[in-house]
């Protein structure tokens, strides 16, 4: 038999075919994938780097504070919640908590309105204030915060409310009478700041002493009233303790001017007189054509005189707009009035106010009927020596 070079196919192993399929199969695959990768990889060069801050994640919000943490004392306070920022004020936040913890705690609660003040809260301050002192008792220092900072809020009803407050706390304050008047004031409330005023006035033990202002003030209200006349004569009751230091250009020239605007010269203080008293001081007058018996008293603001003598003299009282003196052991409320005619001996003065007692108050003493003050007396030189009251009219400049 010839040699064969070659095996004929036929004689091969059955498995050679499928192998070899498979082989090819994967070389082929494996050369795709290889220039796959090879392609991703040139574009990734050819595009523009990711941009690393687009790529980071944003940053963490603060951690939120707890909602109304306060809630309870703002409520109790009657006010609204304010902002964090107030109560991430350590003081603030300090004074907060012991109203929380204390509802009530006085030594908390004012320097907590203070807080507020200076944060630019006033309002909340004065509100409050008012509202601790409605719950837990006022305390005349709240008060006082409550008034300024109403006061810097124009709101002058409220600070009236206030002062309204402190006077409940203190009758015979006179510094209240001052800060409710002034509000009045403000409010043009003018009859009922006058009241006060002349409050303001009565309530100092010693008138020889007190600040020309207080004088000036009840003029400006007499004149804020339509009483020119009238406003003259707290001037001259101020020059009359010592005329020889306190007579000034700019005093003469104020006199000058409510004689002028109410035509006052002919009426104001007429007639000159000198009349025996003794030594109780006690002088006959006649009001509005009523006669009476008075003690002459240079230490009284006003002419005083009991309820049932107004009525002889048919002077009707203001109740409305009382006025506060000072007497030992308290206060006495009166009503202001106007006495058309007060005469002593030949002594006239016109359209005089006066004070007149309310209720149980306004008793001077058997068969005396009131005081006879300085709304008269200052409009005379007054001479009382010797057992006599001697009387000659001021002149007006």
């Amino acid at each position: 038999m010839p040699e064969r070079l070659v095996p004929e196919y036929a004689e091969r192993p059955a498995y050679i075919v499928p192998f070899s399929i498979a082989l090819a199969f994967l070389i082929a695959g494996g050369a795709a994938a290889f220039f796959y990768f090879q392609l991703q990889i040139a574009e990734s060069k050819l595009q523009p780097a990711r941009d690393l801050a687009a790529s980071k994640q944003p940053a963490a919000l603060p951690k939120p504070e707890p909602f109304g943490r306060f809630k309870k004392v703002y409520e109790d306070l009657d006010i609204t919640s304010l902002p964090a920022s107030f109560e991430r004020n350590t003081e603030a936040s300090k004074l907060l908590d012991q109203l929380q913890r204390e509802p009530c705690d006085r030594e908390a609660v004012e320097p907590l309105a203070n807080v507020m003040v200076q944060s630019g809260y006033p309002r909340e301050a004065a509100k409050s204030a008012l509202k601790f002192g409605q719950r837990c008792g006022h305390s005349a220092d709240l008060l006082e915060v409550a008034y300024a900072a109403f006061t810097r809020l124009s709101d002058y009803n409220g600070a009236l409310g206030a002062s309204e407050e402190m006077i409940k706390l203190d009758q015979a304050s006179g510094r209240y009478r001052f800060l409710r008047g002034t509000a009045q004031e403000r409010l043009k409330n003018y009859k009922a700041a006058l009241s006060d005023s002349i409050s303001t006035l009565q309530l100092f033990v010693d008138l020889s002493n007190v600040a020309p202002s207080e004088f000036y003030w009840i003029s400006r209200m007499y004149d804020a009233v339509g009483r020119p006349c009238d406003a003259i004569t707290p001037l001259e009751m101020y020059l009359s303790y010592d005329v020889a230091n306190r007579q000034t250009p700019q005093i003469s020239q104020m006199i000058r001017e409510y004689a002028n605007k109410g035509n006052c010269r002919a009426t104001y203080a007429t007639g000159s007189d000198r009349l025996l008293i003794g030594s109780t001081n006690v002088v006959d007058v006649t009001i509005n054509g009523a006669k009476g018996r008075m003690i002459v008293d240079t230490g009284a603001s006003m002419v005083s005189m009991t309820a049932a003598f107004a009525a002889r003299a048919r002077i009707l009282p203001d109740e409305s707009n009382p006025i506060t003196f000072h007497v030992v052991g308290g206060t006495v409320q009166s009503a202001p009035g106007y006495a058309q005619l007060i005469e002593v001996g030949r002594a006239q003065a016109a359209n005089v106010p006066v004070a007149i007692g309310m209720g149980s108050s306004g008793t001077y003493g058997p068969q005396v009927d009131g005081l006879l003050g300085m709304t008269f007396l200052a409009r005379f030189n007054v001479v009382l020596a010797g057992g006599a009251l001697e009387l000659k009219p001021r002149i007006l400049n």
